[in-house]
């Protein structure tokens, strides 16, 4: 069978045609879902920070799977979404969490959406530091200008609060200097 490595990207007005739909279907079968959305999903609903995404990082609640992944799949099919268009790989970055804090985003009838308040957000992004094309500094620095922060002690102390210090590594802390820098900061 061929599959098509075409990614549609969705921006903020289908993603949020596409968590209407979901939640029609799960009202349809009678089931209640909480996801718990982070990444790119989040900056571009939340931050309008980039103007799609290609997947939607997130983690479901406990439900009954096979009924989901029937809606998932209806769900891509009807959107024309890509086969990774769910991502749930956040799930093994999650377990370097020393806490999680999350948010209510968005409620429908059956469809609870979460997210990671900002601090945590940034702080995952520190983490995973990604060079280009991944967006974690272009995140990053949105993330710190709206959280005002101005200090790499600021920084670090929010970063503390989600990961232990000792996993960042050299990759991260030249992340950390050169976000200081484009924020106009000396973090060194």
């Amino acid at each position: 069978m061929y599959k098509s490595n075409n990614i549609n990207l969705m921006d903020k007005e289908k993603l949020l045609d596409i968590f209407d739909y979901l939640n029609k279907r799960l009202k349809e079968n009678q089931l209640h879902l909480e996801i718990t959305i982070y990444g790119g999903s989040i900056m571009t609903m939340v931050y309008d920070s980039r103007p799609a995404t290609k997947d939607i990082d997130c983690v479901f609640s406990e439900t009954n799977i096979k009924l989901l992944d029937n809606i998932l799949e209806l769900t891509r099919f009807t959107f024309n979404l890509s086969d990774n268009w769910i991502n749930e790989e956040i799930k093994e970055p999650l377990k370097s969490l020393l806490k999680e804090d999350k948010e209510v985003y968005k409620v429908y009838s059956n469809l609870k959406l979460l997210k990671p308040k900002a601090e945590q957000l940034l702080s995952m992004k520190v983490l995973a530091a990604r060079p280009e094309p991944a967006k974690d500094f272009v995140d990053a620095y949105i993330l710190c200008k709206d959280l005002n922060i101005t200090t790499k002690k600021e920084l670090l102390d929010i970063v503390s609060n989600y990961i232990p210090l000792t996993l960042l590594g050299e990759r991260q802390i030249n992340f950390i200097k050169y976000l200081g820098e484009d924020l106009g900061y000396d973090w060194e």
